[in-house]
């Protein structure tokens, strides 16, 4: 594990752009409101909420002819801010496959694709993220709840399309 198994747990599921590098660590930033996008959030110097993700990738997708695609990156939380995954993963350079509000700059790599894997993207109309586990402790019981769901069948296509079979 990358860090302390806890009594809450949010474990999640992302497709990003590219494959993280190193792939495991942790991405600590603060999160707030974007000072040029109050609609938007950002790792901000100062006035933001600490946030804390760890990530490993799972899988590293390539293409057809070998280059790297995309990785499918579990992403575990310590803290939880809005958009957080999304923030930190677009902060590292790896944007959720997807995502249009932080990662509207990677359409470019979408764009480099073969046509049938290009329009297999263009259909995917969400962000790449999936809610693999939560787990807390029952606030009257003190038993420990936890809750696991497989990856959806779209993003399971996604990844087959971008050639990385599951």
């Amino acid at each position: 594990a990358l860090f302390a198994e806890q009594d809450n747990e949010r474990s999640n599921e992302a497709q990003v752009w590219g494959h993280p590098n190193p792939l495991q660590g942790t991405i600590e930033g603060a999160i707030g409101r974007d000072p040029k996008d109050r609609k938007r959030m950002a790792m901000v110097a100062r006035g933001g909420k600490p946030a804390i993700t760890h990530y490993a990738t799972q899988k590293m997708i390539f293409d057809g002819k070998g280059q790297p695609v995309c990785a499918l990156v579990r992403c575990t939380l310590e803290t939880g801010r809005t958009h957080q995954i999304r923030v930190h993963m677009a902060h590292i350079g790896h944007p959720l496959v997807g995502d249009p509000e932080y990662g509207g700059a990677f359409r470019t790599k979408a764009n480099l694709l073969p046509e049938k894997e290009k329009a297999v993207v263009a259909g995917f109309h969400r962000q790449a993220l999936h809610a693999y586990l939560l787990q807390f402790e029952h606030p009257r019981s003190g038993e420990i709840m936890r809750f696991e769901s497989p990856l959806p069948e779209d993003m399971i296509a996604l990844i087959a399309a971008l050639k990385g079979d599951l």
